[in-house]
This record gives structure tokens, sequence and C-alpha cells, in this order.
């Protein structure tokens, strides 16, 4: 067996900013496990393709976009929505995975409807959904649900997919056990780094502290295709229309963020 790739990818608006980034295992001076980085430089959806590609059957690959359209599963009278003990008038028009997360205080944007063309703010998306196209033969991961809408991925999880959703604000949020600050602030960043270097992430070349924000999120993805092939993510959604996968046994009932510093007040 070759070395695993655990692949994280970043989707821009701008054709040619895809941003992949890739961890691979090494033992430490320690003797400790590492998770050593490999940030590529940005590309197209066909770049990224190849590269990935080129890794062999041997990458897990984390994408944040939408894997596909909404199959308006929360549509007004559906009988998920009681089940899922969703107020009237809200999350009609989300996806299943959408939903769970926003209502934890994790909110994404709205994902368009099978029949439904993409607005231009949408674009981007569309980057996406020709990535997921393109690595496709990986298996996209939809797991045994049993009619669940999220739970552990588990041992094994590998065989049902080693392409996947996911979104990076809602990896931190679970990897810090709140909403850090935003993170184009400097103590936004710093929670960003600190809570990938406490995972074991190495990046020589910097410590993680040269890189732009789309590669920190980029880089987030990578580590839930780790937590996830080594068993220790969660998934949330209905796969009839594609869950999201993110680190750690499961998620909190909601992620609030800290109280903001104090301001002195003007005379």
């Amino acid at each position: 067996m070759g070395v695993v790739r655990y692949c994280g990818i970043d989707i821009s608006a701008r054709p040619a900013d895809q941003q992949l980034v890739t961890l691979h295992e090494r033992r430490g001076r320690e003797g400790e496990p590492e998770l050593v980085a490999t940030f590529y430089e940005p590309g197209d959806v066909g770049a990224v393709a190849r590269t990935v590609r080129g890794f062999g059957g041997e990458a897990v690959v984390g994408i944040d976009a939408p894997s596909g359209r909404r199959l308006d599963l929360l549509a007004a009278g559906s009988p998920l929505r009681a089940r899922l003990a969703l107020p009237d008038g809200r999350y009609e028009r989300s996806r299943v995975c959408d939903a769970l997360l926003f209502r934890r205080g994790l909110p994404l944007y709205p994902v368009p409807a099978a029949d439904a063309p993409l607005a231009r703010w949408e674009q981007w998306m569309t980057a996406g959904f020709e990535l997921f196209e393109a690595l496709m033969p990986l298996g996209l991961f939809r797991p045994v649900a049993g009619g669940a809408v999220q739970g552990r991925v588990g041992d094994g999880a590998l065989r049902f997919g080693r392409l996947f959703e996911t979104y990076p604000d809602a990896i931190f949020c679970a990897l810090i056990g709140n909403r850090p600050p935003p993170k184009r602030t400097p103590w936004g960043l710093q929670q960003r780094i600190a809570a990938l270097r406490l995972r074991g992430i190495r990046d020589d070349d910097g410590g993680l502290w040269h890189r732009t924000v789309d590669d920190l999120d980029a880089c987030a993805a990578a580590y839930a295709a780790y937590a996830m092939a080594t068993g220790r993510g969660c998934w949330v959604g209905d796969v009839r229309e594609g869950v999201i996968v993110l680190p750690g046994d499961g998620l909190r009932d909601r992620y609030e963020r800290l109280p903001p510093a104090r301001r002195a007040a003007l005379a």
C-alpha cells in the first residue's frame, strides 16, 4: 500500500484559484505521529483533479463545496420536518445537512434546488460540482444510515467512499468547541492555527503562519479526511441528498461565539 494522501480542497469563485492541501503521516523526532502538510499552488479544477488522481486510489478527499443540489426533503409538510422538530417556515429551502448545522449556530450558503439555475453569486458552486464529478471514481461517501440523519463514521468508513463534502468553518468549531472569531482577525487566525497544530499538523515552511486563510481552510478539510479515514469523524445529512463529514465523534447542540473583547466608553 502506498502513502495515503489526505486531501482538502477549498473552492474559489475564481476558476484558477482552487486550493489543494494534502496531509501524510510521519514519525516526529520523539517518535510521535505527525501529519505533514503540503500546500499546492492554486489552480483550476482540471489541474487539481489531475493532481489528486495522481495519488492513486489511496487518496481521501474532502471538498469545501456542496456535493449536490437540494432535493427539497425539508419542504413544507414533509414527514422529515416533523421528525426533526423543525419550526414552521424555517429551513424549507435547505438541504438536511445544512439545516442540522445551521440550527447549531453553523450557517452555510443555501444550495439551489435540482431544477433551479444558479444565480450569479452561486456560480462558485460550479467548480465544486465539477470537482466532485471529476473525482467520483473515488466514490462519494454514503454511509449506511438506516434512516438516521447523523452519526459517527466509525471504523472502515472508506468502504462507503473516499470523497466527501465538508465545511471548514464547522471543522474549526468542532475542534475548538465554540465559534472562533472571524478568520481574518488576528485572534481568529491564531485560534485556527493552534487548533491544527494541536492535532499534529506540521508545516515545515513557517509553521502555518505564512499561509493564507484559504490555505488553512483547505488544511482543515484535509484533516477532516484524516479523521474520516481513521474512524474519528462524524456525518450529518440525508444520504439521498448528501452528507457533510466533520472531525470528532459528534457535534454539540450549539456553537456560540465568545463574548467580544471589552471596550472603554468614549467621553
